[in-house]
């Protein structure tokens, strides 16, 4: 085993294989079973191995607390929820099983929590994993077919690292590179300003992108596709590479609502949202992105929303997505970093025009630990680069600007390090929390394939003020649909992700009005505490069973809920309207928050909102922070309350307009 990979003492090890293979086992094959997919255990795939290696990529902290759960459960007392004194290493299978069913519903919070923590991460890897061709021998069975990995396109940007120490002068150092971090960088080096950006994750490109579940996760993804709510609620996922979420998100593209910009304007008392300079910049970053519905193919996955939706009378939409000549074959996969170059990220827009100009430079692998401030005023940052043989070197940019722009968890937490202590500094985290169902259906769905969102239904947006849910698609591969799925059983979660192929994923994405809260660590780490608001799981149990009925009357055959206690439905020609009415007031009526069902987020926002009012605000309407002259931020921790929408055109548009003050502020004397 490589060193890399020894985290763990022999003890835990054993612990962890057998809890893999608990969840994982090697089953017996029955009619209408794979005897391949049913015979494969965890072992047998290198899941144990796999795993140990996942947690060798998370902070201490955490990895710590994996390693006493292991321990725990391997103890005296690990079976005492099934009224055992014996660990699980000496258990017998059905008794492992007994005990991972008992802890998926325990009535104490972090029994539940670990349980999660466990099966997250032994399921993702099980159909995942790949071998030293690329492959996992269980994918044919259960009907995946990965990523041809067509013809790479050439890198679009320079990218740079560092072996060694190093110092830079520029005009402005801009903290990420994504939506906000990239648009900014663009158009400040347009404007003739020397720019260098900073990015904490690596600087893959087409060339570079596998498009292999497992690799694209661990690779592009905030803190190894690992991060979460502390209490693990609500699974987090974010980019963290050059380019950030536009290198990997699901493309879609939809402006700023009118009643949510009459909304933020109320809130905060900036006139920005509602003044035409803010719609200039929509319609600018738009148009630079390609955003339109000319490439919105409808695939097999999304066409169940209309379907549903045309039965039941609610209103849909195709999607505008930011996509020029995309390869629609390579498309489900480009959730893993696109190879043709199609998906119009920042890295093929924004940054890719800022380096005609050779005074700018982009650095990846560089994470900043603080922005120097001196006198109430910026002066530079200060970040830590990993140099090929280890060792960590200081990289200090000299800048009397700094731009923050790392997404709506770190740039507080940046904030945070650097001394800052505003009183809203980290809080009103707002992140769309969203649930699922996956429609299995009598055809073959492959929802891995073709463009990732090209329909939505906003028939429910508003139910409740200006607080609801929007229906969308989500582009499934296994790893991530057998992380979601209800564990009640291995052989049940074994059937359902035999019929991966014929599943279609309708999401629920909720806007939130009750905020939670980024707290930087001294290790260097986060803490995420979002405690899911009542009204907030009354949205999102709605929006579950709304995406039920959407599914069953386009046709699906049977419908599951993401909740742990297993809620499905099958329906046959004879089931009846009160059938599904019953089956819907089950769902309403079943716990969503705490680990009683998955939830997710894919948009992190609020966390140091702009306003006029420096007491219940972080930054002015330009993007200012208050105290602190030459200290900005452009990204989605800006927003003064959840959007509603998938946030990247709303962040463009803000970064364009923080790019105007920066740029008459070097004009000051």
């Amino acid at each position: 085993m490589k060193n890399v990979e020894a985290v763990l003492t022999e003890r835990e090890r054993a612990s962890l294989a057998a809890l893999c293979n608990a969840f994982h086992p090697s089953l017996s094959a029955t009619a209408g079973d794979d005897p391949l997919l049913f015979s494969a255990s965890a072992s047998d795939l290198g899941v144990p191995n796999a795993a140990e290696r996942a947690m060798a990529l998370l902070l201490p902290v955490e990895r710590n607390e994996l390693r006493r759960l292991l321990r725990f459960l391997d103890g005296v007392f690990g079976g005492l929820a099934i009224g055992k004194l014996t660990g699980v290493t000496k258990m017998t299978p059905s008794e492992r099983e007994r005990l991972l069913r008992a802890l998926s519903v325990h009535r104490v919070g972090v029994f539940r929590q670990g349980f999660q923590a466990l099966k997250r991460l032994s399921s993702f890897l099980y159909y995942s994993v790949v071998d030293e061709r690329g492959e996992n021998r269980i994918w044919p069975a259960i009907g995946y077919t990965p990523s041809s990995q067509p013809a790479a396109g050439a890198e679009t940007i320079r990218v740079v690292t560092f072996d060694t120490s190093t110092t830079i002068d520029c005009d402005v150092c801009i903290i990420g590179s994504g939506a906000g971090g990239g648009t900014v960088a663009g158009e400040l080096t347009s404007k003739g300003i020397k720019t260098v950006v900073l990015e904490a994750g690596p600087g893959d490109q087409a060339p570079q992108f596998t498009q292999r579940e497992l690799d694209g996760i661990q690779k592009l993804y905030y803190q190894s596709g690992f991060s979460a709510s502390s209490d693990l609620g609500v699974a987090i996922l974010a980019g963290a590479c050059v380019g950030g979420g536009t290198t990997v998100n699901w493309q879609t593209s939809l402006r700023t609502p009118d009643y949510i910009r009459d909304e933020w304007a109320e809130r905060s008392g900036c006139g920005l949202f509602t003044s035409e300079r803010f719609t200039q910049a929509l319609d600018a970053v738009c148009q630079r992105t390609g955003v339109s519905t000319d490439e919105s193919d409808v695939n097999a996955n999304n066409d169940p929303i209309r379907r549903g939706c045309q039965a039941l009378g609610y209103a849909w939409e195709v999607i505008e997505r930011n996509s020029r000549g995309c390869d629609c074959t390579q498309c489900g996969y480009c959730t893993f970093g696109c190879r043709v170059g199609g998906k119009q990220s920042t890295v093929a827009t924004y940054l890719h025009a800022m380096q005609r100009f050779r005074a700018s430079t982009i650095i990846s692998r560089c994470h900043t630990e603080r922005v120097v401030i001196e006198r109430g005023k910026v002066t530079g940052v200060m970040a830590t680069t990993r140099a090929s043989d280890g060792r960590v070197e200081t990289v200090e940019i000299r800048a009397p600007i700094v731009v923050a722009c790392a997404g709506g968890i770190e740039t507080p937490a940046l904030l945070q390090r650097s001394g800052l202590s505003h009183s809203q500094l980290g809080r009103n985290l707002y992140l769309h929390p969203t649930s699922a169902v996956a429609g299995v259906h009598a055809e073959v769905v492959a929802p891995w394939s073709g463009p990732p969102q090209t329909i939505l239904s906003g028939h429910f947006s508003r139910l409740d003020g200006n607080f609801g849910f929007r229906l969308e698609a989500a582009p499934t591969h296994p790893g991530l649909l057998a992380l979601a799925a209800p564990w009640t059983g291995a052989t049940s979660h074994r059937r359902l992700m035999q019929r991966a192929a014929h599943v279609s994923a309708t999401i629920a994405l909720t806007r939130d009005a009750t905020g939670g809260r980024v707290r930087a660590r001294r290790d260097g780490g986060v803490t995420i505490d979002y405690p899911l608001g009542r009204r907030e799981q009354s949205l999102v149990a709605r929006g579950i069973a709304t995406a039920v009925r959407v599914q069953l009357a386009a046709g699906a055959e049977e419908v599951h809920t993401l909740h742990a206690s297993g809620l499905s439905m099958k329906r046959s020609g004879a089931t009846s309207a009160a059938e599904i009415d019953a089956f819907c007031e089950r769902v309403l009526a079943e716990p969503v928050a705490a680990n009683r069902c998955m939830v997710f987020s894919a948009h992190q926002m609020g966390t140091c909102r702009m306003g006029r009012v420096r007491s219940a605000s972080v930054c002015d309407e330009n993007g200012a922070v208050y105290g602190v002259r030459g200290l900005y931020v452009a990204d989605a921790s800006l927003f003064p309350a959840s959007s509603g929408v998938n946030p990247i055109i709303t962040v463009m548009a803000l970064a364009k307009c923080v790019v105007d003050r920066i740029a008459s502020e070097r004009t000051r004397p």
